[in-house]
């Protein structure tokens, strides 16, 4: 019982949802969300057709002459609105009020009201606006095209009764036989300054711009919609007499315009076969919908899950300390495939640092035992040197003793740690009793110095300056001809500690000057021990961004450029 009791807890373990693999959960969801869904619906259709077809039929065509209606409505409201701008025009009026007494003056008028109005309505346009009119009583006036016969009494009636409103009327290629309606009339009365009558104005419109409308709004071959007035139908099919006897849903709606109506009619069975279409082909989306969760989820597999897996290894053997060579790149969502070559750089770049750090380390310990091994040397000069001083005190020579004391602090300043840092005032001191040793032996050169008094107290590695001291001294001064100076200069710019060792030697030729800087770029010595010490000391203890760099002409002199951090005193290295 014991044996079966674990059995079974082992078997509940494995249904655990956070045990499931992402294969089983995707097929867990393609059910309830593809599936369920489309069967569900596909009932419920069948159920409810019987009954809301009548009523989605019915609300299905007042949706259409609603619309219809509003499209109609807009593009009169539209119309209306240009008229009734150009009736306001101050320009056009003004134009219209001239007096004219022969036929010239009437076509200058014409040539001045055809730029008043052509801008205001666009343009003539023969599938839109066709023209417009001015009846008025110094002539009429026509821009663009004017079908029909002139208004006859009957219609001047009309738009006088409307007192300035719009009044639609229609021109029909045949009045006498009931022609089909070419364009419409948009009319209203002239009024003077005194709101008087004194004329007539209509625009021309294409009746295709109403007809389109209600083509756009057809549904079918068994549907109509036709636009009727108190004259009759205006545009659409007239109902034939073959067609009575058909089953139809007659809608009308007014658009509040001359007595116009929108009046439409609907076969129903012609609805209920859009229904019947509706069901089969929510029929084959359920289908679709199957078929494209079944591709769905395989693409998910192999487009997320199967890479996310191939991730999670490349992190364990990353982790494990495997090189990043044996790290696998894979095809996947893009996502997924960024994160992994991002991973694989990451771990290129620790891989490196690693490196480089063990680098670092064995050149640290490298030049601590040159340091170690070198210091027996100064101590035994050192104790040398206090003896021949006491020598030359007793025998009175005072440059003798001057010269011991200065190599007696360089010795001493040496004998500490080289990697303690000191201010630059303090290294300023020692460099001026190297500089008392050097001019024994050069003694054509004058050494100065410098400083901002910002930058005195902030430290600096021992003996960063000597190497580039000799240099100029040995390298530069040694062979003029003329009286030498080395000028030392620091201050704090950009975020750096600056420092610049100037001389007025002999200068570097061009191409020697570029060996140089290339050696010192690659951490070859060769001939440039000193400046190649101070490079790699800088770059160990500061770091990449800090170094030097060396400028010369031949002839005028040479310039080295130390760029340091700026450390207050007593403040930690910043690389440590």
């Amino acid at each position: 019982m014991k044996i079966t009791f674990q059995k079974l807890n082992g078997l509940l373990a494995k249904w655990k949802w956070n045990r499931w693999s992402m294969r089983r959960k995707l097929l867990v969801f393609y059910l309830p969300l593809f599936v369920l869904p489309s069967v569900i619906g596909l009932s419920l259709l069948a159920k409810s057709y019987n009954t809301a077809t009548k009523e989605n039929a019915t609300a299905y065509s007042t949706t259409i002459v609603n619309l219809t209606a509003d499209k109609l409505n807009s593009e009169i409201a539209i119309l209306n609105s240009l008229s009734l701008q150009i009736l306001n025009s101050s320009e056009v009026i003004s134009t219209l009020s001239a007096s004219s007494s022969n036929e010239f003056e009437k076509l200058e008028i014409q040539r001045s009201l055809e730029q008043k109005v052509l801008p205001i309505i666009g343009g003539i346009d023969k599938d839109r606006i066709m023209g417009c009119v001015f009846m008025m009583p110094n002539g009429s006036f026509v821009i663009g095209q004017n079908p029909g016969s002139e208004l006859d009494i009957v219609s001047k009636n009309e738009i006088r009764s409307k007192n300035g409103a719009p009044y639609w009327s229609s021109v029909k290629d045949d009045p006498q036989e009931n022609g089909e309606v070419r364009a419409f009339r948009l009319s209203r009365v002239w009024k003077d300054d005194a709101f008087r009558p004194v004329g007539t104005f209509y625009l021309i419109v294409n009746a295709d711009v109403f007809r389109d409308i209600l083509k756009s709004a057809m549904t079918g071959s068994n549907s109509r919609l036709e636009l009727a007035g108190t004259e009759g139908v205006l545009l659409g099919e007239q109902v034939q007499e073959s067609n009575a006897s058909l089953q139809t849903i007659r809608l009308a709606k007014s658009l509040g315009i001359n007595n116009w109506t929108l009046d439409a009619y609907f076969a129903p069975h012609s609805l209920y076969s859009t229904v019947y279409r509706m069901s089969t082909f929510a029929a084959w989306l359920a289908v679709g919908c199957i078929l494209l969760g079944i591709v769905a989820s395989q693409i998910i597999r192999s487009d997320v899950a199967v890479p996310i897996h191939k991730l999670m290894t490349n992190m364990r053997l990353g982790l494990k300390g495997h090189p990043p060579k044996s790290l696998r790149k894979f095809n996947g969502a893009r996502e997924i495939t960024e994160l992994n070559d991002t991973f694989i750089s990451v771990m290129y770049e620790i891989y490196n640092l690693v490196e480089e750090v063990k680098k670092s380390e064995g050149r640290k310990r490298e030049a601590q035992l040159k340091v170690l091994q070198n210091q027996l040397s100064p101590h035994f000069m050192y104790n040398t040197l206090n003896s021949i001083r006491w020598m030359a005190m007793i025998r009175k020579q005072d440059h003798i003793r001057e010269m011991v004391d200065a190599l007696s602090n360089l010795l001493r300043y040496s004998i500490r740690d080289t990697d303690e840092l000191v201010s630059l005032e303090e290294e300023l001191d020692v460099m001026r009793n190297f500089v008392k040793i050097q001019q024994v032996r050069y003694q054509n050169f004058a050494f100065a110095v410098e400083l901002d008094d910002a930058v005195r107290e902030h430290r600096l590695l021992k003996f960063l300056l000597q190497p580039l001291l000799e240099n100029a001294i040995i390298h530069g001064l040694s062979a003029i001809h003329h009286a030498g100076e080395i000028r030392i200069e620091a201050t704090r710019d950009a975020g750096y500690l600056r420092i610049w060792i100037k001389d007025n030697g002999i200068g570097i030729p061009p191409d020697r000057l570029n060996r140089i800087r290339e050696d010192i770029r690659t951490g070859n010595p060769n001939n440039h021990i000193g400046l190649s010490n101070v490079k790699e000391r800088i770059e160990l203890h500061y770091g990449p961004p800090y170094g030097l760099d060396i400028a010369s002409r031949q002839g005028e002199g040479t310039l080295v450029e130390l760029r340091l951090p700026l450390l207050e005193k007593r403040e930690a290295n910043p690389n440590v």
